[in-house]
């Protein structure tokens, strides 16, 4: 069912309760029973303010864009306020009011309560449960309010139960449940006002955020995860740095984060994902032949001179190793660019190295150190063409 049907079955049990306890409480002459009578009808407008909060949160207009989903914790907020008046009433009756029953009508008024009681159990269950699998802040709400109203018929019954056996009990089980009413108000308070305020999702919810986007290779840090809580859905914004350059490929590896965010947090209703690549330094590899040569192709590679930013230079031995192998231990040093004559032709190189966004260079130059110079020359003048709009093709290509 819908969360709007739970508080119509809500509505209905609450109000056969209050006009059952209200036959029996006139028939008894209870004052308990008849108090708990319009217990049970605050219990039907709590159901009643659910079931319009319910319906009007999921309305979305060009004023409301984002739908009116505070309405649920505002509703939840009315059925505190409600409860803390109706642990007044018990206690103010606890404390002022005795109960005289009429023993010729105890048999209906015992068996009002007994069916009151289970009648508001079971509902206070089922509807506790609805409201949790449908994220709504109102059904759970309302949920523990007609949990008071079966603490409220155990009130009367052992009042009706000491009539019997000749005790008035009454005065100080209503206390009790004053009490417990009390409690159960103040948490919903707590919880609903927070809410309005923005507090933060729960740490369960922002450890499965962590982990669907972490599961992604190409993610190498979470900046900051906020995520709030409001209306029964969450709200997330995320900043995130990626691995590589290419900012197509990056677009897309975000695009599948929020389709995975919102398949794996089912309440997850907008999520806003920042990303900026890695701050890393440049390293590139010099791919060599025999010779000691810039090799012309992945296939003639031999070694690798490796040139790290601020660190120098190292040698790889590369000798029979595959361009598929190449391309993967040139991924597990850190490289982000490989010099080379042209790019491998193997496709499942390319994927490796796409993955990993690493840059192939192609270049004409034999002389290692020379097409370093190369690719320094043009990185550094790329990075100075954002702010000045120069033209960095090479010479053949820009005539």
């Amino acid at each position: 069912m819908k969360k709007e049907h739970w508080a119509l079955v809500a509505l209905g049990v609450n109000l056969t309760q209050s006009l059952l306890k209200l036959v029996a409480g006139v028939l008894t002459n209870s004052l308990s029973l008849t108090g708990e009578a319009f217990h049970s009808f605050s219990d039907s407008f709590v159901s009643l303010v659910a079931f319009f909060t319910i319906i009007f949160s999921e309305r979305k207009s060009k004023k409301f864009p984002y739908g009116l989903y505070k309405l649920e914790n505002v509703g939840a907020i009315v059925i505190g306020v409600l409860l803390l008046l109706v642990a007044y009433e018990v206690a103010s009756r606890a404390f002022t009011q005795s109960v005289i029953v009429k023993r010729e009508y105890l048999d209906v008024g015992l068996a009002v309560v007994v069916f009151s009681l289970l009648s508001s159990l079971t509902l206070s269950f089922l509807e506790r449960r609805a409201g949790k699998k449908l994220n709504s802040p109102a059904l759970i709400a309302d949920s523990y309010h007609t949990l008071t109203d079966a603490f409220g018929s155990s009130i009367v019954l052992a009042s009706l139960v000491a009539v019997y056996v000749g005790y008035q009990l009454d005065r100080y089980f209503a206390l009790g449940v004053a009490l417990l009413i009390l409690y159960t108000a103040i948490n919903i308070l707590k919880q609903e006002v927070s809410v309005l305020l923005d507090i933060s999702a729960d740490e369960k919810t922002l450890e499965s955020i962590r982990d669907v986007i972490l599961s992604f290779d190409q993610v190498s840090g979470i900046k900051h995860l906020f995520a709030r809580s409001s209306g029964g859905k969450v709200f997330a914004d995320i900043t995130l740095t990626l691995k590589g350059r290419d900012f197509i490929r990056m677009h897309e590896v975000v695009d599948n984060i929020e389709k995975a965010l919102l398949e794996a947090i089912p309440n997850l209703e907008m999520v806003f994902i920042h990303y900026e690549p890695e701050e890393d330094k440049t390293k590139v590899a010099i791919l060599t032949d025999r010779e000691g040569k810039v090799a012309q192709s992945f296939a003639k590679v031999k070694g690798a001179f490796v040139f790290e930013e601020g660190k120098g230079s190292t040698v790889l031995n590369l000798e029979n190793l595959d361009e598929k192998e190449i391309s993967k231990h040139l991924s597990s040093q850190g490289v982000n660019v490989i010099v080379c004559g042209q790019h491998p032709e193997c496709s499942e190189a390319k994927a490796i190295l796409s993955k990993e966004g690493i840059f192939v260079w192609e270049t004409a130059e034999e002389n290692p150190y020379k097409a370093l110079s190369e690719v320094a020359y043009n990185l550094s003048n790329v990075k100075a063409s954002d702010k000045k709009g120069q033209d960095n093709r090479p010479l053949s290509e820009s005539r």
